[in-house]
């Protein structure tokens, strides 16, 4: 599950990733095998990009410490798909707060948004951002077949523990309600959240068999903010074919 940042540029920690998310994957990957790859798309950190991963949503929403049923990333990107259908957002007053609307991304999959946030592919996956980069989701594809989503999570908590800034682990653990669906909830230093960034990683898979991942992260003074979007994300999750 390489990828997974959550992060933004200015957070992420240093040599952690290969490439913008991914500096020390080649030698974690000796470690852990196929499971190095799922890290480098992590969230770790806004300065090195430490990544954030995508997730797939069945349904349902996550409880405050990141569980409830839900289903299941980059260069600026305009592949974002034609359809912005507004829908019902959280009423907070963080970074995004407000109205949600559904993307049909070309990456292959179907999601749900806040109004306005700016869409970006990188190698680990799709972002998509507020105006002010403080608050993010993440999506991506996880490709090795023999990782369970309670072992990628529970990797990528123990890989990002060892690079990532004030990294704490809040919760991880399979989710209540969805068979096959684990979260991660943890927060660290974030330059481009001006504090603490609070996020919740949800792995899972989707109903055409294929294993995805979704981020979401903020501000940890927006926690309620973030876990709304990343509801509305699982909610509306839908991969495409």
């Amino acid at each position: 599950m390489p990828p997974q940042q959550g992060h933004g540029p200015a957070d992420r920690p240093r040599g952690r990733w290969l490439t913008p998310a991914t500096a020390g994957i080649a030698v974690a990957s000796v470690a852990i095998g196929a499971a190095a790859v799922w890290f480098v798309a992590r969230d770790t950190g806004d300065a090195d990009r430490a990544g954030e991963k995508n997730g797939t949503v069945t349904s349902g929403a996550p409880t405050g410490s990141g569980g409830g049923p839900s289903t299941a990333t980059g260069a600026p990107s305009t592949g974002a798909g034609p359809t912005r259908t507004p829908t019902p957002g959280p009423t907070g007053t963080g970074p995004g707060a407000g109205a949600h609307e559904t993307r049909q991304d070309t990456a292959g999959f179907t999601i749900a948004v806040p109004a306005g946030w700016a869409r970006e592919e990188l190698k680990e996956g799709v972002f998509y951002r507020s105006a002010d980069r403080s608050a993010l989701i993440q999506v991506f594809r996880v490709s090795e077949p023999d990782l369970s989503p309670l072992q990628a999570v529970k990797q990528a908590s123990t890989y990002l523990r060892g690079g990532t800034r004030g990294y704490e682990e809040i919760s991880v653990g399979p989710v209540s309600g969805s068979p096959g669906a684990a979260e991660l909830v943890y927060q660290y230093d974030s330059e481009e959240s001006r504090g603490v960034r609070r996020g919740v990683e949800r792995v899972f898979l989707a109903a055409d068999g294929t294993k995805w991942a979704l981020l979401t992260a903020g501000p940890l003074a927006e926690w309620q903010v973030t876990q709304d979007h990343h509801a509305a994300a699982l909610a509306a999750f839908r991969p495409a074919g």
